[in-house]
């Protein structure tokens, strides 16, 4: 079996257990209540401030703040992912299949990103509204929904990789949660300290960080880099968790 044919059919094994779960249309709505209800405020308040654009007043703090629900959505969508195998004793068969464990682990990345995604989607309204109320900046739009998509993907990879080290559903959420919310309190970090390299390094190793640039359309070659070293650091540290099972 080929590596991306091999990546494909679990993909569609998991998307589909995935989709017959509740879990999945549970989170959706209310992640669409919460996104519903903060852009509706936003854009209500954005009449208050007419010294801001529509970017400063609504875009920004919008995708700031699905940035931040993902934090504690992302390790939801990812607790099952391995945690789940472990749980009914499948695990030594998944691994001793004929597929690799980067098929194992893309397959599972890339199921969990497709669910995030469809429940991202659902926020595509929220252009078609600004556009109605006269918004032309679209750069900032489609450079914001690459950096949420970038920024989900790096929480997806965590997340992963605390569901490869338990057989508790909960733990892997809680253990998701924390390290994404140590990396992100880097960022917390770097300002407090009055070491001015040692300040932009936390900054530097925190998501949030490179995530800024994005919304504000201000996008280097060193946040995509950041984005993707992350994302490959995590999944070869799913990679030895799930390779110590062999011990």
């Amino acid at each position: 079996m080929s590596t991306f044919k091999g990546i494909w059919v679990l993909t569609k094994k998991e998307l589909k257990d995935s989709f017959l779960s509740p879990l999945v249309y549970i989170l959706s709505a209310l992640f669409c209540f919460l996104m519903g209800w903060l852009f509706f405020n936003y854009l209500i308040a954005s009449k208050e401030f007419t010294e801001q654009t529509l970017s400063q007043s609504v875009l920004l703090p919008i995708f700031g703040n699905m940035n931040f629900i993902f934090l504690f959505l992302a390790p939801l969508l990812t607790m099952r992912t391995f945690s789940e195998e472990r749980k009914l004793k499948t695990i030594e068969l998944l691994l001793t299949s004929r597929l690799s464990h980067f098929q194992i682990i893309m397959a599972k990345m890339i199921s969990t990103f497709l669910m995030a995604s469809f429940m991202i989607s659902l926020t595509f309204i929220f252009p078609i509204i600004l556009a109605m109320s006269g918004y032309e900046h679209w750069s900032i739009v489609a450079s914001s929904y690459a950096g949420i998509f970038l920024s989900v993907l790096c929480y997806i990879a965590v997340g992963c990789f605390a569901s490869s080290l338990t057989d508790n559903l909960v733990v892997s959420a809680l253990l998701g949660f924390t390290i994404l919310l140590g990396i992100m309190l880097f960022s917390l970090t770097g300002n407090a300290t009055q070491n001015i390299i040692l300040g932009q390094l936390f900054q530097y190793l925190a998501v949030p960080f490179h995530f800024d640039s994005f919304i504000k359309g201000g996008i280097r070659s060193y946040n995509i880099l950041y984005m993707f070293s992350f994302i490959g650091f995590f999944s070869y540290l799913t990679h030895l968790s799930l390779e110590s099972r062999k011990w």
